[in-house]
């Protein structure tokens, strides 16, 4: 279906032989406008980063709900994961996610807390 969303301005072509010229020319152009703004809003749509899986998880940051030396379990948006870590983690501590390390666990790293202003 998306493929001939492309060809539309060529098969909008049909107009020239269905309708009289006055009125071919600006239904050809609003074809042509619906056409140009869908290639415009399809480009936006393939340029954006990715939000799901694996690379979606990336740089998302968490709190880290229990931890048993580099492994425990995280709360990232919500959803509660298994991490581990290279560093110990502790209970509360604020940490960013940098990778997954198998299919249900994520690689984080601590974030240095914020000094007081």
């Amino acid at each position: 279906m998306a493929h001939l969303t492309l060809l539309l301005p060529l098969v909008g072509l049909a107009v020239f032989w269905l309708l009289p010229l006055p009125l071919a020319i600006p239904a050809y152009l609003a074809i042509l406008l619906v056409s140009v703004t869908v290639y415009v809003l399809a480009l936006r749509v393939m340029r954006r980063a990715v939000q799901t899986g694996a690379e979606g998880m990336a740089h998302r940051v968490g709190v880290v709900i229990d931890g048993d030396g580099t492994r425990g379990r995280v709360e990232v948006e919500g959803e509660i994961w298994n991490a581990v870590a290279a560093e110990p983690l502790r209970k509360g501590e604020r940490i960013e996610v940098v990778g997954l390390a198998g299919q249900l666990t994520l690689r984080v790293r601590r974030i240095d807390a914020e000094p007081d202003e």
